[in-house]
């Protein structure tokens, strides 16, 4: 747990606060990074290596051998699952504000409607501070409008967590995250019976990489609303025509309102990983294998032309697969059948970064002596490196890790230029070795093609 600290490898979850709250407290850092800190005088300090996803020794296959049972399907890099989809709600108005088909509100909506849970745990704006977020437990479907659409920021649930924990009530709860994040929830819950007992569901969504709150500062600092500023930020709004891809941001001050559609803003390629915590890098489970269910963008041709957006979904359980395909029926919403190629096809950059990706920053940090979290065997069994990438994969890992301190420095300059200056050369080389790449996997597929 000291090296989980120390060498930035928290993700910020609040597992440990909430399993040991008198010997940790989670703050947001200078960087923007959520990270645990040990409170001085903390003695009782409980088996964190238990519940801490970072480093726990149950991985996600502990958790979705539970789905072997039910499920018709099994993909080394999917885990056991029932079905894939492509969908969305049939409601214009709520697939419109939502931030792709609306599935993820539709299907918590349910479970309120049949009576199945007492509240969801979700992550909304922050009453503090709207460009922060925080996970609050909707009791109602009405609850649910302040939770829609993605939320590009770090989430601590160690609040909501304790507030469980300590709480007498008799609950039947959803809980909506990240894979980590779901992963986390799981892990209390093997420590915590009475905890586990209450989490009746698991949501999940895919998460290309969590981030620090100095993205929500640099997307409104370039539509000219400083950090000081800001006062909320939407990740996601659609408008007529053009690719589901093509959103828009909008940033809000007291003086201003600002919209840039995503494209015209600068650096917003996912895979340059832009103030990310450095877990984020060390982690490979890219479709929610510990979920009963996960929703994500179906960033296909196929689907994305529609800019009003698709939901790719994965379900791991009959409950959740009857409930949507129930709706589905009823007219609710559209479901599409589709299998394992599609989750590929949509989600093969984040396969790629986290499986192939991760074997070359394994081998770099013990190269260099480095410390990082121990990875499951079984797991890291599955994956090949990919040589011809490596230095690729190493360039995405720093120019992540170094964006933090510069952005920083920018913001006690004043001058967002400082940041573009300072980190260009290495984002220049970055793609040049990108566009590289590219052409010669083009120059290949043609050859072969040639030959067939």
């Amino acid at each position: 747990m000291n090296e989980v600290i120390s060498e930035g490898f928290c993700i910020g979850c609040g597992n440990c606060e909430a399993h040991s709250p008198t010997c940790f407290s989670l703050e947001e850092n200078k960087l923007g990074l959520i990270e645990a800190k040990l409170i001085d005088d903390a003695t009782d300090i409980l088996d964190l290596d238990k519940v801490c996803p970072v480093i726990s020794e149950k991985s996600e296959d502990f958790f979705n051998q539970a789905y072997q049972s039910e499920s018709l399907a099994y993909k080394k890099e999917i885990g056991f699952y029932r079905n894939v989809y492509a969908g969305f709600v049939n409601d214009e108005a709520t697939r419109l504000e939502s931030s792709s088909g609306g599935l993820t509100t539709h299907l918590i909506e349910e479970l309120f409607e049949r009576g199945l849970i007492t509240g969801a745990i979700v992550v909304g704006a922050s009453p503090e501070s709207k460009s922060r977020t925080e996970y609050f437990i909707a009791r109602s479907a009405k609850d649910l409008k302040q939770t829609k659409k993605s939320k590009y920021h770090m989430t601590s649930h160690s609040d909501i967590a304790k507030h469980i924990l300590k709480s007498s009530d008799q609950e039947s709860l959803a809980f909506v995250g990240i894979p980590c994040s779901v992963k986390a929830i799981k892990l209390l819950g093997e420590e915590h019976p009475e905890f586990k007992n209450k989490i009746k569901y698991t949501i999940s969504v895919f998460c290309g990489h969590q981030k620090s709150h100095s993205f929500t500062e640099f997307v409104a600092w370039q539509m000219d609303i400083s950090p000081p500023q800001l006062d909320s930020i939407d990740y996601r709004i659609k408008k007529t025509g053009g690719d589901a891809s093509r959103y828009y941001y909008k940033a809000t001050s007291e003086e201003a309102v600002a919209e840039r559609r995503v494209d015209n803003l600068k650096w917003m390629d996912w895979g340059l990983g832009l103030f990310k915590p450095k877990a984020c890098d060390f982690c490979d489970d890219v479709t929610g294998e510990t979920a009963d269910v996960i929703f994500g963008d179906a960033w296909s041709r196929k689907y994305s032309q529609d800019y009003r957006g698709t939901n790719l979904v994965i379900t791991r359980t009959k409950e959740m697969d009857e409930i949507l395909t129930s709706s589905h029926k009823r007219g609710l919403v559209n479901l599409f059948n589709e299998d394992a190629s599609f989750v590929f096809a949509t989600q093969g950059g984040n396969f790629r970064h986290r499986h192939e990706g991760l074997i070359s920053r394994k081998v770099f940090y013990e190269k260099e002596g480095l410390w990082f979290p121990p990875k499951n065997q079984t797991r890291m069994a599955r994956y090949s490196q990919n040589s011809s990438r490596n230095s690729y994969y190493l360039d995405r890992h720093k120019i992540s890790q170094d964006s933090h301190e510069i952005f920083l420095k920018a913001k006690e300059l004043n001058d967002l230029e400082h940041f573009w200056k300072t980190l260009t050369p290495q984002v220049s080389s970055y793609y040049k070795k990108s566009v590289g790449f590219s052409q010669k996997l083009k120059r290949l597929i043609k050859n072969i093609l040639r030959r067939a």
